[in-house]
């Protein structure tokens, strides 16, 4: 779990641009998984974000930015400081025949 500010950069699809540049303050509980919704949980009331099904994943430097295209949209994910509790990293592994 990560202190994080999600932006909204783009949305897909949509010829309005409902919520684009709004600022999502929280807890990322683990990093974007390809087919999984991802999940804020947002500061002070408690509340959680949670996306549509995320399409791709790209870090930026060090990890302490990411994009994360989800079905609906774009985000930019903005890391503060070290995880609270370790967050797991998959990798995706082929496996031969």
């Amino acid at each position: 779990m990560v202190s994080v500010t999600a932006r909204k950069i783009r949305e897909h699809g949509s010829s309005k641009s409902v919520g684009v540049g709004r600022k999502y303050t929280g807890y990322l509980i683990s990093y974007p998984l390809v087919g999984r919704g991802m999940v804020i949980f947002r500061d002070p009331h408690g509340h959680r974000m949670i996306t549509t099904p995320v399409k791709r994943v790209l870090a930026e430097g060090a990890g302490q930015r990411l994009f994360v295209e989800t079905e609906n949209s774009v985000y930019r994910i903005e890391v503060h400081g070290q995880p609270i509790l370790p967050m797991r990293v998959r990798r995706n592994t082929a496996v031969s025949a």
